[in-house]
């Protein structure tokens, strides 16, 4: 790995920094976004409510990815698909989409595949990203949910949600994403990253983007590193 430290202007947009608590307000959201339009980071990720708020406070300086069957995933294909609808109509730029994981760990690959791509094609364009929570998946099953995401036409593929079940992001789980698919489908790293070191492992394993909450702190410590 290259030990310079990274451009914090460059790597801020690698940053998709997170805000999906359920009790989080608006004016949490507000300050939130404020944050992110000052790092210009590449994305902000929020539950579907907040999508319209959001896409206010940052205007077009940052991408709203909306959240979609968060977090648990078990809802039906047709509630997914009208989440993309209403959240698209509201401004949201892209999804990070919660698939069914109890399809693939029943063998229903086809149910699970069918599922993303009609989220996929609900997107019309804007780019899909599947949350495939690792920490319930053995590795057979993470390679082939990733490999199943991939035929759907997604854009991206997660190791988690950070939130629900999907645990960490690894080096190791980052890595066998990154050798799952294609060089196409981009991979996003997800749960406990708060700082630069793991942030700077997890992209050198192959993450291209970093779903966070400590964005801000991370690129502080960049500035700081590269400031001595």
């Amino acid at each position: 790995m290259d030990k310079r430290p990274p451009d914090p202007e460059a790597f801020a947009k690698r940053i998709h920094d997170t805000l999906v608590a359920p009790e989080a307000t608006l004016s949490d959201l507000k300050a939130f976004c404020a944050a992110a339009r000052e790092y210009r980071f590449g994305a902000v990720v929020v539950q579907g409510c907040w999508v319209k708020q959001a896409k206010q406070f940052v205007g077009d300086d940052v991408k709203v990815s909306a959240g979609v069957g968060f977090p648990m995933g078990g809802v039906t294909t047709s509630a997914k698909v009208a989440e993309i609808r209403e959240t698209a109509g509201l401004g949201a730029d892209m999804f990070d989409v919660m698939p069914n994981i109890g399809f693939l760990r029943s063998g229903m690959d086809e149910e699970f595949r069918d599922e993303v791509a009609a989220m996929v094609e609900e997107a019309r364009g804007r780019p899909v990203r599947v949350m495939l929570e690792f920490t319930v998946l053995d590795r057979e099953q993470k390679v082939r949910a990733a490999k199943l995401s991939e035929q759907a036409g997604v854009a991206g593929v997660k190791n988690s949600s950070g939130w629900g079940r999907g645990g960490p992001a690894t080096v190791e789980d980052i890595r066998l994403l990154r050798e799952s698919v294609s060089p196409k489908v981009h991979v996003k790293a997800s749960g406990g990253i708060r700082d630069l070191d793991n942030a700077l492992s997890l992209v050198d394993a192959g993450a291209d983007y970093l779903g966070t909450r400590a964005g801000v702190a991370i690129i502080d410590e960049l500035r700081e590193r590269l400031a001595r």
